[in-house]
């Protein structure tokens, strides 16, 4: 279907869009207008203030005229990842990211930046997979009151690290025990049926120490979800991982942290562990475009 909503068709892509706005509403209840410079559907009205100045902040951006003190992750012509400072009274930091949208091709199809990663977190967590809890979504409007900039307000997982940082510092006892730490997260994502096509290193986040043995995964803008688990899809994105950790793991390490992994999902019979390990050790070798990645089931 090619014709628009305009005409009375709604496109594949256009049902698709709305399904994910229901998801955002059902979660994020309440609603906030910033005059005309913004819309926020926010968890609660006690998050307005943050709302207000992260508006700010992305027009500050956008009017090259940034702040000294706005802490920064990221920040290129098309995106900026920026530290939000705690609520009064909550103690809760946050994470503001930013989809910037300087492209009028891209603003008028601006719901394609940022809605698949609300919605897809909000997935996670209903599924049972660590990821940043979400506290909002706004549209930030420019010129002509079209969206300039698509913004995600999502837990600040202070006291993590990417995992590559800490395998490129640590021992390799050290290095051993905090990849074998991973496992339950790729447990829950073969649990939950999800292909987040990237699972790297610099996606996973864990705390040093073990003491919080909590493991979150981060970017979840082009994942999948699947009615069921896949086997398949599991192989990919630990073959993906290892790949990308194996600068730093042992051969010997990957192996046992796989045979670990499959024994976690339950897969014990003989033809079906070879069949498993054919596929990771393929994946681990793989070059997929996205395009690929995607299809897996």
């Amino acid at each position: 279907m090619s014709r628009n909503i305009r005409e009375g068709i709604i496109t594949i892509d256009g049902w698709s869009a709305l399904n994910r706005r229901r998801i955002i509403k059902n979660a994020l209840r309440f609603e906030y207008r910033d005059s005309s410079k913004a819309k926020w559907w926010l968890k609660d009205e006690s998050l307005v203030p943050a709302a207000q100045s992260i508006t700010e902040t992305i027009r500050n951006i956008t009017d090259h005229s940034l702040r000294a003190n706005t802490e920064f992750c990221k920040l290129t012509d098309r995106k900026a990842v920026f530290r939000v400072k705690p609520l009064e009274g909550s103690g809760r930091s946050l994470v503001a990211k930013a989809f910037l949208l300087s492209r009028l091709e891209n603003r008028f199809k601006y719901h394609k930046y940022g809605l698949d990663e609300v919605t897809n977190l909000l997935k996670a967590a209903d599924r049972g997979i660590n990821a940043p809890r979400i506290y909002g979504y706004g549209h930030i409007y420019g010129l002509f009151r079209l969206v300039g900039a698509n913004v995600v307000i999502s837990e600040d997982l202070l006291g993590l690290s990417p995992i590559k940082n800490l395998l490129l510092k640590g021992t390799d006892n050290e290095r051993h025990q905090i990849f074998m730490r991973t496992i339950p997260l790729f447990v829950s994502l073969y649990n939950a049926g999800c292909n987040h096509i990237d699972v790297n290193s610099g996606a996973i986040m864990l705390c040093e120490h073990s003491l919080n043995p909590n493991v979150f995964l981060l970017d979840f803008q082009h994942a999948k979800f699947h009615s069921k688990s896949s086997g398949e899809i599991l192989m990919f994105e630990a073959g993906h991982f290892a790949k990308s950790c194996r600068h730093w793991i042992s051969t010997e390490t990957i192996d046992e942290w796989l045979n670990k992994l499959l024994t976690a999902v339950n897969i014990n019979h003989t033809n079906e562990i070879q069949e498993m390990k054919g596929r990771f050790y393929y994946y681990c070798k793989a070059e997929l475009s996205r395009k690929h990645r995607k299809t897996l089931i």
